[in-house]
């Protein structure tokens, strides 16, 4: 996927809440900030799952494998430049290979989580 610089501004703020996820820390204590920053976003609740595990958990999901995590937060310049080098090399064969580590090493934990905050971003946008 080509993203323009638009697409990159309109994704940061998501990019940048998604990525507290992946905190070694209680993540739950950013859930608030999560579900609002989604919720304000326009992407469909889909489109956010594709966002958290296609594009920011490639970067920032070798952080819950360190024994020294990121605990106050990514540096939101190296992320923003990070998940759009990503993002850029998803058509390679090295960018496909990053994506699938950490579908199968984080899915489990992030999907907890995930699972816990899609409801109340879709109670937010009064979707259900």
């Amino acid at each position: 996927m080509n993203f323009t610089d638009g697409d990159i501004e309109q994704r940061k703020p998501v990019w940048i809440a998604l990525a507290n996820l992946f905190l070694d820390t209680d993540v739950t204590l950013n859930y608030p900030y999560i579900i609002r920053i989604c919720s304000e976003s326009p992407y469909s609740i889909e489109t956010l799952r594709s966002i958290l595990y296609e594009e920011v958990a490639p970067v920032v999901s070798i952080n819950l494998l360190s024994i020294t995590g990121e605990w106050a937060g990514f540096n939101e310049q190296w992320l923003i430049k990070e998940i759009t080098k990503q993002v850029k090399s998803n058509n390679s064969i090295q960018g496909k290979l990053l994506r699938l580590l950490p579908r199968m090493s984080c899915r489990l934990y992030v999907g907890e989580h995930w699972n816990s905050i899609e409801p109340k971003i879709n109670i937010l946008r009064g979707s259900i």
